[in-house]
């Protein structure tokens, strides 16, 4: 797959989240006000005007970002190195992950040791007779 193709399929999914991000943005903004609420009622199924609303301004974002030569070559220049990344086979992902949780359980049982140490301590300052 070309540099270009995954510039623009990454595009059209990041459209289409944007898109139904902004949906409900228009659903919570169009249902504050009388006015606009008609917008929220749903046109088919459960589609609205605001889901056709907000899927359009992601879409025109989308081409916007592609046709402006500027974003569209950082985003080529991203995908070009990245492609030179070496990513971790998945083992070393595995053993990578096991070190992680390890010392995850490590901090935490250290800090819970501590937090009952200093428990203990402000019991025995605030109330001595304990």
């Amino acid at each position: 797959m070309t540099n270009t193709r995954i510039v623009q399929i990454g595009l059209v999914a990041l459209a289409i989240l944007t898109g139904l991000f902004l949906e409900h943005v228009l659903l919570a903004g169009f249902g504050t006000w009388s006015v606009t609420q008609p917008l929220t009622r749903p046109l088919w199924n459960d589609w609205t005007w605001s889901s056709f609303i907000g899927l359009g301004i992601a879409g025109a974002g989308a081409i916007y970002v592609w046709v402006t030569p500027k974003t569209r070559d950082v985003a080529l220049d991203i995908v070009a190195e990245l492609r030179k990344v070496s990513w971790p086979s998945l083992p070393e992902t595995r053993a990578a992950t096991v070190a992680v949780i390890v010392a995850s359980i490590i901090a935490a049982a250290l800090l819970g040791l501590f937090d009952v140490l200093w428990q203990f301590l402000t019991d025995k300052i605030q109330n001595p007779s304990l």
